[in-house]
């Protein structure tokens, strides 16, 4: 499975998105959040992050040992770099993907 995760789309501070992100690791089939741009299933048995955050994009196929990391502490225990703590502008970015066509 392949999970596409855009931050910029939520103003949570990174604590929050620490914890938010845990759970969604915890049952990632269970969970829909405003930061999930597409879940894909890839034919694999492991679970392929792509995060974009921070004018960066992480991706990491994750072994069993990060998987339970992640279930854990969060996406962030995955980053090589230190992510901004608050995030701002996410109500503009909705604005402007709200009158894209649907078949974007």
């Amino acid at each position: 499975m392949r999970v596409i995760i855009d931050r910029n789309l939520c103003n949570s501070s990174l604590p929050f998105c620490q914890r938010c992100s845990a759970a969604f690791f915890r049952f990632p089939e269970g969970t829909d959040r405003m930061c999930i741009m597409d879940i894909i299933d890839d034919g694999k048995d492991t679970l392929t992050l792509e995060m974009k955050t921070d004018g960066r994009t992480l991706e990491v196929e994750l072994t069993d040992e990060e998987l339970e990391v992640a279930s854990i502490e969060g996406w962030e225990a995955l980053a090589d770099f230190d992510p901004a703590l608050f995030r701002s502008g996410a109500n503009e970015r909705w604005a402007q993907i709200r009158h894209l066509p649907a078949a974007h």
